[in-house]
C-alpha cells in the first residue's frame, strides 16, 4: 500500500511556467491551423457520404435538402409566432386526456 500524502500535490511538483508571448502565439496559430485541417476533413466526409447515398439512392440529398428547407420554414414560423396552429393542437390533445 503507497504512503497517503498529506496534500493533494506533492512537494516536489514542478513549479509552472508561464510561456513567452512569443510561444502562446506560435500555440494559437498551430491550434488555429490544425482545426481549419478538422473541418476540411469533415466536409470531405460528408461530401462522401452524400455522394455515395446518391448513387445508391439517386435524388435522395436532393429530397433531404428539400423537406430540411420546409423543416427549417416551420421552425422559423413558429419561432416567430407564438400560438400557432401547431402548439394550438397540441394544446387540444392534451386538454382533452
Amino acid at each position: 500500500m503507497p504512503p497517503k500524502e498529506s496534500s493533494a500535490f506533492p512537494e516536489n511538483f514542478p513549479d509552472p511556467k508561464l510561456p513567452a508571448a512569443f510561444e502562446v502565439d506560435e500555440m494559437l496559430t498551430r491550434i488555429k491551423h490544425s482545426h481549419g485541417h478538422y473541418y476540411k476533413v469533415m466536409n470531405l466526409e460528408v461530401w462522401a457520404l452524400v455522394e455515395t447515398l446518391d448513387r445508391v439512392f439517386p435524388g435522395a440529398w436532393g429530397q433531404f435538402m428539400a423537406n430540411r428547407q420546409v423543416a427549417v420554414k416551420q421552425f422559423l414560423e413558429r419561432d416567430r409566432t407564438p400560438n400557432c396552429s401547431v402548439d394550438a393542437e397540441e394544446g387540444e390533445d392534451n386538454e382533452e386526456k
